[in-house]
């Protein structure tokens, strides 16, 4: 028995041993699994040989299990459930699984894209849950060390060895502001000598908004850095300042101001949807990853947003808001 190698043991011959024990039967076994009796015999003798124990003895036209089948069945039971819990994971089937999906984001990636990729979840996968983490400046530390299954961010990693980038959707800046304290800047030159409240991630606090002011010799004047425009926002209500940040904002965090165009021609904001080669043929995995990826395409465009806010009046008191083709750079850190 010591010398018994335990990996010759396979999960079928296994369930052969359940079988039997349940039925009772070599024949009806065999006609459970599909084969010929005599193959479910040729097996039987293959284990009665590993296990050293005759497992069954047939008295008339039953086989009754001996003590060592009947105390390794609980055993046996565990290592099927298991085998079956493995290869079940070739397989997602979101209303059956039971699983936790996490995303790594910030608030702007967070209020756009989380609550749909929740409500979707919810539908689709009900016993599924989500967690969202706040992501860190430029750190991809939890999905190299497979923390998170994605991240939401306008900074894909420049070093894309191990990090695969999924374009999301795109945007444009907007510049709000609160009209109970201030009107909409009325040219270049008073947008730049206002005040402004500016997101800040890193240690240089120059932003791709100042360098195109630079470039029309102008320059503003930065009173808030915020680490996340929920902050921005709340400095603004109640201030004469204004806040330039992505247009899809205007329903979300910046939603109780007013906002104008940027009088400033900028580049588009692109979102990414970043995750590690490893998930690639991961059925959790990709299943999850294509549902971010539909959200995505569903979410109401810039330009439908703007206008239902102009619908509502919400656009400005003195009809400041028009349609402009103006972003921002995914590669700006701030804002």
């Amino acid at each position: 028995m010591n010398n018994i190698d335990y990996l010759n043991l396979d999960g079928r011959s296994l369930y052969m041993l359940k079988l039997i024990h349940e039925l009772r039967s070599v024949t009806a076994a065999a006609t459970r699994l599909g084969v010929t009796q005599s193959s479910v015999s040729h097996s039987l003798d293959r284990m009665r040989g590993l296990l050293g124990d005759p497992l069954f003895i047939k008295t008339g036209r039953s086989m009754v299990p001996t003590a060592r089948v009947e105390a390794m069945m609980d055993d046996i039971g565990d290592v099927l459930d298991g085998l079956q819990s493995l290869y079940s994971q070739a397989a997602f089937e979101p209303g059956r699984a039971r699983e936790r999906f996490s995303v790594t984001c910030n608030d702007f990636e967070h209020d756009l894209m989380v609550p749909a990729i929740f409500s979707r979840l919810q539908s689709e996968a009900p016993h599924c849950s989500l967690r969202t983490y706040q992501h860190h400046f430029f750190s991809y530390d939890c999905l190299e060390k497979g923390h998170t299954d994605l991240q939401l961010s306008p900074y894909p990693p420049k070093d894309t060895a191990d990090l695969v980038i999924t374009p999301l959707c795109t945007d444009r800046m907007i510049t709000y502001y609160d009209p109970h304290m201030r009107d909409a800047p009325k040219s270049i030159e008073d947008f730049a000598t206002s005040r402004h409240a500016i997101l800040s991630l890193g240690q240089d606090e120059g932003t791709h908004v100042d360098k195109a002011l630079s470039e029309q010799k102008l320059e503003r004047q930065v009173a808030y850095f915020g680490p996340n425009f929920a902050s921005i926002a709340m400095v603004v209500r109640g201030s004469n300042m204004l806040a330039t940040a992505p247009s899809r904002m205007a329903n979300s965090i910046f939603k109780d101001l007013a906002w104008a165009e940027t009088p400033l021609a900028l580049d588009p904001i692109d979102f990414y949807m970043i995750w590690h080669i490893r998930n690639r043929h991961s059925p959790r995995h990709k299943w999850f990853r294509d549902l971010v990826r539909d959200v995505s395409k569903s979410l109401p465009q810039a330009e439908t947003i703007h206008q239902a806010n102009v619908g509502r009046g919400e656009g400005g008191t003195d009809g400041m808001t028009r349609s402009s083709k103006v972003g921002r750079s995914a590669s700006d850190a701030n804002t």
